[in-house]
């Protein structure tokens, strides 16, 4: 699948640029990833008997003409360029901010517990989170329909995105919702190395942790922006 950093060619590239993979940075910070089974195996623990109807159902219809509405193919492709566009810049224009930036940088005050300095930092990271699934969700709800209109194929891709979003929901709430623990750990890691300026480098780990988050989520949304770039128009007749 594409990585937020190299959208599919043909794609106006995001104003900024999205950093490193979650995984890769978990194993930066010493969290090496459990072995996973088959993904047969765990699609076949994560979807629920609602889940598994609906998608015997959609792999069970005939296959879809081939045929591409090349009008629509041009509307789609130019319409979640500029979206995407816009919502990295503005996602990340979010993750900075100032008045945390200026606290980050400035020595950490004498006599305040761990918990205390950390508050704010964690509500930023909690409120960027949501940020991030609202409105990644909301793309990708509004790009379903865009791909329905352009083949029949890319229709039956809209709606096994649907099916699987909903299904996978469950499954990357807790996975994600751990980052604020394990950010937790980086900051005692910080302030047992330098008590007086390890807020500066656990700034840093905020955000590239909340970069590398965006890299994870925008994953689906670059794989239907992929197939639409792979699903070519008819040439024109000369």
């Amino acid at each position: 699948m594409t990585s937020a950093t190299n959208p599919p060619t043909g794609l106006a590239p995001p104003s900024t640029a999205v950093t490193e993979p979650l995984a890769r940075l978990l194993l930066q910070w010493g969290v090496a990833p459990a072995p996973a089974p088959p993904v047969a195996e765990r699609l076949g623990g994560w979807l629920g008997w609602a889940d598994a109807i609906g998608l015997s159902q959609v792999l069970a219809a005939a296959p879809a003409a081939a045929m591409v509405n090349a009008a629509s193919h041009r509307d789609a492709q130019g319409w979640v360029a500029a979206a995407l566009d816009r919502l990295q810049a503005e996602l990340l224009a979010g993750f900075d901010d100032a008045e945390l930036a200026a606290d980050a940088a400035a020595p950490a005050p004498d006599g305040v517990p761990l918990a205390d300095l950390l508050a704010p930092f964690r509500l930023h990271h909690a409120q960027q989170q949501r940020s991030m699934a609202a409105r990644i969700a909301t793309l990708r709800e509004r790009l379903r329909p865009r791909l329905a209109e352009t083949s029949g194929r890319l229709a039956r891709l809209a709606q096994l995105d649907l099916l699987f979003e909903r299904a996978l929901a469950a499954q990357e709430k807790p996975l994600l919702g751990g980052l604020p623990a394990l950010l937790t750990r980086r900051a005692e890691t910080h302030q047992a190395a330098d008590p007086r300026h390890w807020r500066l480098r656990f700034w840093a780990d905020l955000q590239r942790a909340l970069r590398a988050e965006l890299d994870l989520r925008l994953q689906p949304v670059l794989g239907l922006v992929e197939a639409l770039h792979q699903e070519a128009p008819p040439s024109p007749a000369l």
